[in-house]
């Protein structure tokens, strides 16, 4: 009951799926077991049209259509900024979908008797088909991260150490180090930048003889149950930079702050006085917004975002030589056609590889960590940070 309780307590309050249904259930005016399909449509047309999306979308009929502004725009209902339509799909109308399932409303929607998922309603599925040619006549494409490659993270990780260097020690130091060493960790395994958020110190294990760290922990945007045992080897003198090196640089300055690695977060969020929750993770917006600042310092911004890192990583992982299987564990892809994505432009490289015929067996053990053949190998022959 005690450790329930504490669970509780620290439990994230409101999930972007109760956040959603609260906001519907308010609109409307119904409880969760009135909502029908038309409560659904509303919602949806009224997050589209609140100014909460970020694609620029205009009437086809409009004059500034190709354009990034509305500014100029005659009607400010046609045209203004939107949800794309794949992203409402995903992030709205799939966690409205898993608040309904909770309650016991799954399957098809009936119009007549109201029973089922309002969200499967034939008027919702209409609705985002709209959505797709509206957007399909303006010119709105699907937008991927953009990739991050290796040379480009070279350079990047050398102009962060050399600001590194030209600082006192200070929280400004402190936290271009954090940074750092959460851009080079979420590089060299291949994860989202959101991802480094995830990491419990506590699960990190430096390898004997100093020659690696190995990570256990929760892939970070589907939180499975199962834990994910990876890790990288130390690259002192043989590549421009070495995350090992550089999670170990962090590490002992946040240690000179009173910061306790006996518990919490790898990569917490860190005060303006240089104190820091350890348990308190980064807003995804936050990432975003530092991971552009620090590109512009360099003048090196192309629109990166969080998720240029997994790119980059993937493709970096299969220049060097390392398998598919390899890479796709790492990266902890399940389909060759995720691998394929993340992957694009290598098609040069692997011209006679064929993706669909591809098959990945995973496998528990690290063949590549120091011939040692599971988790509690780490545990017992390693050392905690």
């Amino acid at each position: 009951m005690q450790l329930f309780l504490e669970h509780c307590k620290f439990k994230r309050q409101k999930s972007r799926m109760d956040v959603y249904m609260e906001n519907l259930k308010l609109i409307s005016n119904k409880e969760i077991y009135e909502l029908e399909d038309k409560d659904v449509l509303k919602f949806l047309i009224y997050k589209d049209v609140n100014d909460s999306g970020r694609t620029v979308v205009h009437h086809y009929m409009c004059q500034n259509v190709g354009t990034e502004s509305t500014e100029k725009c005659s009607d400010q209902v046609k045209c203004g900024l939107r949800h794309q339509s794949e992203s409402m799909r995903v992030g709205i109308i799939d966690k409205l979908r898993k608040a309904f399932e909770d309650v016991g409303r799954v399957g098809p929607y009936d119009t007549a008797s109201q029973l089922g998922d309002p969200t499967r309603a034939s008027i919702v599925k209409e609705y985002m088909a709209y959505k797709r040619q509206e957007q399909g006549m303006s010119g709105v494409r699907s937008r991927k991260a953009r990739h991050i490659s290796r040379e480009k993270m070279d350079k990047f990780m050398i102009n962060l150490h050399g600001k590194i260097l030209g600082l006192n020690r200070g929280v400004r130091r402190l936290r271009i180090k954090q940074r750092r060493a959460m851009y080079g960790y979420c590089f060299s395994v291949i994860k989202r930048l959101a991802g480094a958020g995830h990491v419990i110190a506590t699960n990190t294990v430096r390898m004997p003889n100093n020659k690696g760290h190995v990570f256990n922990c929760t892939w970070d945007k589907t939180q499975i149950i199962d834990s994910h045992c990876f890790g990288f080897l130390c690259m002192r003198g043989k590549e421009p930079w070495c995350p090992h090196c550089v999670i170990d640089e962090w590490v002992e300055e946040a240690k000179t702050f009173g910061m306790d690695f006996s518990r919490g977060l790898l990569f917490p969020k860190i005060n303006n006085d240089g104190t820091a929750n350890m348990k308190t993770r980064w807003k995804s917006k936050d990432l975003t917004e530092t991971l552009k600042r620090d590109l512009q310092s360099f003048h090196m911004y192309e629109g990166e975002t969080p998720h240029s890192f997994r790119h980059g990583g993937t493709v970096n992982s299969l220049k060097q030589g390392k398998s598919l299987e390899k890479t796709m564990y790492l990266a902890y892809m399940k389909n060759v056609k995720t691998a394929q994505s993340y992957s694009r432009g290598l098609k040069v490289l692997f011209p006679n590889f064929d993706w669909k015929e591809a098959e990945v067996e995973y496998t528990d053990e690290l063949d590549l960590m120091c011939q040692m053949k599971s988790w509690k190998a780490f545990v017992s022959s390693g050392s905690n940070l």
